[in-house]
Formats: structure tokens, C-alpha cells, sequence
């Protein structure tokens, strides 16, 4: 074989592992955009489903060394082009578009991106499907039925073997380079034991003006400005117990959470989302934290994406995915909601796991994702059942509270009812007029009791911007909880007014407990 041939068989194989890369990151890519947009739902069906962002990461990575290989294959062999102008102006598009992904795609995974990068990266996506469609077009016009005939000639790889094991040697190190910087190291600030910490919202402590914060874009969430806000994190821990202070910008104070109307003389639930459990509009504020003792991708490979992501589990009702630890371990996760757990000083300690049985009657199935055992406390919501259309509170107030629900009060859409000032609902009670609001949510006390009541947290709206400030032991001895120490990873997520269209961050913080060790503490 001569040496034109064996260059030609080289550009083909490079092409068609382009091919592969090209389609890997456009189908996995295409299903983690379903999170944010819906331009693409038509195709859900069609999409890959599962853990989508170590195999989306993966491609684009070794897409980008393989771009570099085609360089070092320009410069070293000779490559006939073509002459048509209208194919060169395609070929340059398409190298223009590969490199902007290739760049946009490293800072939103490095976190550095604002919203407008993580935009630019999902539009040049969209741009490049555009470019593959003109590329084929031209060798279509060339080619015609030959092209296929043309594109998979692997003919010469044993004499390219040493060229192709470079690729894949140069491809496994960056793989290795990627892994070592999948997360960012912080240094918890250590405390005296005697130190004073009131879990307020307030960051009045002195020793918290003495830690430096620590930013996270995060982006993706409904209702943010362009889905996008940054989260501010300082941690800070003792002996026995750790506390941390979060940060993050939200223009809007939104307390309302499902708020019942009477409306055609019968009740129903104020939703814009809820029944596909996506409510984007009468929802409160929330933020969660995640933590794992590793710091894998997709939050630690609990993220499974699609409509049907878990084999052998229920389809869920948006579309988007479910939660769930497949691998046999348990992560944390800590729910503050700004109406029905902030006045118990409190975050809704759960835990993803593996997924759970589904139970005959559940109308929303939540896979590895659910509350840690209680022995008492929490809330419910006011429907003995749930309708579209209608429901049946499950109590009403007593008599001596009736004149707060008279008329329609924004104020009550951002209200919980107590359990000891209500009764039972009863036909012969129901004489509500037309518009009145009342609490779909129900308080039975004040605070969760057992495992779920783990975490200590209160937040503090002021200025556009949300503190929380929380507190929680380092090892609370329970198996659905990770021990606060060296190494673990965090992740945070916020809502604004929406139940799960949250915003996201790649890399977590890979919690520095060494500090605890030395001298020097606050």
C-alpha cells in the first residue's frame, strides 16, 4: 500500500470515530438540555436515558483530543481538498463550531461559565447538527450512493496501529488529567468547641467575617434571572458539629406553596405545574445540599435522566429523571423550604438511595429519593386527596380563625394552618365564599422528631438575596446520613418558587476537614 492510500485510510478512521464522538455528544447532550429546554421534547423517546453526564463529559473530551490529532495529521501528511468554495466555507464553520463547544463546554464544566456561556454552549450545539447536515449534503452532491460505500473504508489500521495507539494513550491520560480536578478542594475553617453559633440566618458571628466565601455559578433553575445565580458557601466546624452559610441571589421573597381556592363552590389546588409535579409559579423558595463520600459526575452518578431512566421502575410524570444510588451506597440530602421548614429552624434531612418499590395507588413514584425516618412532627398537605380539578381540604379552621379566610389575601397563599387551630373537614363547616385561599399546608407540630430532624437551619431574606445558615452534627451515627469528614463532596442546588426545575453546578467541594487537627482554631 502506498503511502497516499495508507494517509487516506488514517483521515477515514479518524472521521469515523469523529462520527461516533460527534453522535455520543449530541444524543447525551441533547438529554441533559431536556432539563432547562424543551425544544427538543419531540425526540425524548428517542434519546439515551440513564447517567448521561459521565458519557457526555467522556465524548466531548476525547473529541477535543481527537481534533488535536487531526491538526498533527494536517501538518504531517499531505490531505487533498476540495476546490469548492461552498465545501471549505462548511469545513470552516464546522472547525469554528467544534473549538467554541470544545471552549464553552470546559468552563461550564470548570464552573466558571455565567449563563450566557452555558447558552452559547447549547446553541453552538444546536449549530453544529446544522454544519453536519450541510457537511453530508456536500459529499452527498459529490458522492452520491458511493458516499457511504466511501465513508466506512477501514482498510490499512494494521498499519496504522502505532498512530492509533498514541490517540488512544494521549486519550486515556486526558481522561486521568479530567478525573484528578473533578472537584474543587475547600479548607473547613476550625473552630473552638466554646465558640457560639445561634442558627439564625444573620452571619452575625465574628468568626464568620474571618472566613473567606467560596462562589458556585450555578445555573439551569426556573424563574432565576436567565436561570442562573450564584451561590456563596463558607464552612466552618468544630469537634462534634459543622455549620455552614449559603449565600445566593433571588430577587423575589416567594413563600406560597399550593394555596387552595374555592372556586364553583368546590376547592382546588392554585398550580401551574403540580399535577405533572413540575410546578414552576405557586411554589416557595428552596435549596438543597447533597453530599457524598465520593465525587463522581451527575452528583455523584445519582442523576438518571429520561422519562424511563431506571430499568424495571415506573416512568415519572415530567419527563426529567429520578434520583437514585444504583451502586449500594447512600448520599445525604438536605431540603430547606422557605415556608414549610424554616420556621422549625429545620432542612428536611433525606437521602437518595437505591430505588424503592413502587406502591400500588402512589400517583408520584420518587425512585432513590425520599425523607429519613421520624418518630414525630412535619407537615401535610390540606387535601384528603388530589384532583386537577378538585379537591377535598382535610381540615378547616375552627370557627374563632374563619374571618382570616374571608376573601382572597395574598397573605394566605403564603400561610400554614396548625393542626390544634383547625377541625376536621365537614360539609355543614364548608360556607367559605367564592375566592377565599386557605393553606394546602398543615402543620401537625412544630418540628421533625428522630432522623429527619438532623439538620439545623434557618433562612433570611433581605436585599434580592437569601442566607441560610445551618448546623449539623459530624456523625450523627444513622445509616442514611454521611459523616462529616475529611473528603466528602458537596454539592448545592437552589429553587426559585419551583419544585424540582432547580439550578446545577459539575464539580462539587471537596470538603478539607485537616484544619480540625491543628492549632490555631477560631
Amino acid at each position: 500500500m502506498n503511502r497516499k492510500k495508507s494517509n487516506r485510510a488514517l483521515f477515514l478512521n479518524l472521521h469515523l470515530l469523529a462520527i461516533v464522538l460527534v453522535g455520543v455528544s449530541l444524543a447525551t447532550g441533547l438529554r441533559i438540555s431536556l432539563l432547562k429546554y424543551a425544544h427538543f421534547d419531540f425526540l425524548s423517546a428517542l434519546l439515551p436515558q440513564g447517567q448521561m453526564h459521565t458519557l457526555h463529559y467522556y465524548s466531548g473530551l476525547i473529541l477535543g483530543v481527537l481534533c488535536l490529532s487531526y491538526v498533527f495529521y494536517r501538518k504531517r501528511f499531505t490531505h487533498k481538498t476540495t476546490d469548492n468554495k461552498y465545501h471549505r466555507i462548511v469545513n470552516y464553520l464546522g472547525y469554528a463550531v467544534v473549538v467554541a463547544c470544545t471552549v464553552t463546554g470546559l468552563l461550564r464544566w470548570l464552573d466558571w461559565a455565567t449563563n450566557w456561556v452555558a447558552l452559547a454552549h447549547y446553541f453552538l450545539a444546536l449549530t453544529f447538527i446544522v454544519f453536519l447536515f450541510l457537511h453530508s449534503y456536500v459529499y452527498f452532491l459529490s458522492l452520491g450512493k458511493k458516499l457511504i460505500a466511501k465513508l466506512f473504508q477501514i482498510k490499512a489500521l494494521k498499519k496504522q496501529k502505532l498512530v492509533l495507539g498514541c490517540f488512544v494513550i494521549f486519550a486515556c491520560f486526558a481522561i486521568w488529567v479530567f478525573e484528578q480536578y473533578k472537584s474543587t478542594d475547600y479548607k473547613v475553617v476550625a473552630l473552638n468547641n466554646s465558640a457560639f453559633i445561634a442558627v439564625d440566618g444573620k452571619d452575625d458571628e465574628a468568626f464568620w467575617r474571618q472566613v473567606q466565601w467560596h462562589e458556585i455559578n450555578t445555573y439551569g433553575g426556573a424563574n432565576f434571572n436567565n436561570g442562573h445565580t450564584s451561590v456563596k458557601v463558607k464552612v466552618a466546624s468544630n469537634d462534634v458539629e459543622s455549620y455552614f452559610l449559603f449565600r445566593w441571589q433571588d430577587e423575589t421573597k416567594s413563600l406560597t406553596h399550593l394555596p387552595l381556592v374555592k372556586i364553583n363552590q368546590q376547592w382546588k389546588v392554585k398550580q401551574q405545574g403540580f399535577h405533572t409535579f413540575n410546578e414552576t409559579r405557586y411554589y416557595e423558595d428552596k435549596f438543597a445540599v447533597l453530599l457524598s463520600q465520593s465525587c463522581d459526575h451527575g452528583g455523584d452518578g445519582t442523576a438518571h435522566l429520561g422519562k424511563s431512566p431506571i430499568e424495571g421502575k415506573p416512568a415519572n410524570w415530567h419527563g426529567k429523571g429520578y434520583h437514585g444510588a444504583l451502586d449500594g451506597r447512600v448520599r445525604d440530602l438536605w431540603h430547606w423550604k422557605a415556608l414549610r421548614t424554616n420556621d422549625m429552624v429545620q432542612m428536611d434531612d433525606n437521602v437518595i438511595a437505591a430505588p424503592r418499590s413502587a406502591k400500588s395507588g402512589d400517583r408520584r413514584y420518587t425512585a432513590g429519593y425520599f425523607a429519613d425516618g421520624k418518630e414525630s412532627g412535619a407537615y401535610v398537605m390540606n387535601w384528603l386527596w388530589y384532583g386537577k380539578d378538585k379537591v377535598t381540604p382535610k381540615r378547616l379552621p375552627l370557627p374563632e380563625y374563619q374571618q382570616m379566610y374571608q376573601g382572597a389575601d395574598k397573605d394566605l397563599e403564603q400561610a400554614v394552618m396548625p393542626w390544634f387551630s383547625s377541625t376536621p373537614y365537614a360539609a355543614l363547616l364548608d360556607a367559605y365564599p367564592e375566592g377565599t385561599l386557605l393553606s394546602s399546608v398543615l402543620y401537625r407540630s412544630n418540628r421533625f422528631e428522630g432522623d429527619r430532624g438532623d439538620v439545623t437551619a434557618k433562612g433570611h431574606w433581605q436585599d434580592g438575596y437569601w442566607t441560610l445558615e445551618v448546623a449539623r452534627r459530624n456523625k450523627t451515627g444513622s445509616e442514611y446520613d454521611v459523616a462529616l469528614e475529611q473528603g466528602v463532596c458537596l454539592w448545592v442546588a437552589a429553587f426559585d418558587h419551583a419544585q424540582i426545575a432547580h439550578t446545577r453546578h459539575q464539580r462539587p467541594l471537596k470538603l478539607d476537614y485537616s484544619a480540625l487537627s491543628q492549632k490555631g482554631k477560631l
